[in-house]
């Protein structure tokens, strides 16, 4: 017989029974509207009755509703994923150093090294180079700016902005800024009056 998309819906609902059934939650059971001895029923049929029901053209399910500010809360939680994913993914391939991707995105070595090779990214060695005098004025130009906007920690997506603004490479950017921040903010007051 042809599947239906009333049969899939059986299907899915079927299994979803029996699950509760096995895993004892009668919650599961009563928000479909049904209790134990429906799910016992449906426990005890066998495989053709249960091809049969769930390949019925008739949905077994009437006047359900979707929770629809759940359904908007979870596509709008995928879709931040997805974009840190692509921020993620953004920052592996200019080659930022493994401590940012740590910070930010809890990888191991491990994870931070085959994520990159599956990127194609090569790997520059070593420790990151000591920024010039014109580009650690430039990242301490930009820094200040998103800085002062807020009081909250920089993002990955703010490296990705200064990296852009700078054109300084992330391995130098981060190590100056951790160095900034460990230093402190009298210190940087400090290296501002000295820089103008």
């Amino acid at each position: 017989m042809r599947a239906t998309k009333e049969a899939d819906l059986n299907i899915a609902l079927l299994r979803y029974v029996a699950q509760c059934l096995e895993e004892g939650d009668l919650d599961g059971l009563t928000h479909l509207g049904l209790d134990r001895a429906d799910a016992e029923a449906v426990a005890a049929l066998v495989f053709a009755d249960l091809n049969h029901l769930s390949s019925s053209r008739f949905p077994l399910l009437h006047r359900a509703a979707i929770n629809r500010d759940l359904l908007r809360r979870l596509i709008e939680h995928v879709r931040q994923l997805r974009e840190l994913k692509a921020v993620r993914d953004e920052l592996l391939a200019l080659d930022a150093p493994h401590g940012m991707m740590h910070h930010f995105f809890g990888m191991d070595s491990t994870e931070y090294a085959e994520r990159g090779r599956a990127l194609g990214v090569i790997r520059l060695t070593g420790r990151p180079g000591e920024p010039r005098e014109d580009e650690e004025a430039a990242i301490w130009k930009a820094y200040e700016g998103l800085a002062e906007d807020r009081d909250e920690a920089l993002t990955p997506e703010d490296y990705l902005n200064l990296h852009k603004a700078t054109r300084v490479p992330l391995r130098t950017l981060w190590m100056r800024i951790q160095r900034w921040l460990a230093e402190g903010p009298s210190s940087n007051r400090r290296n501002e009056s000295a820089r103008r």
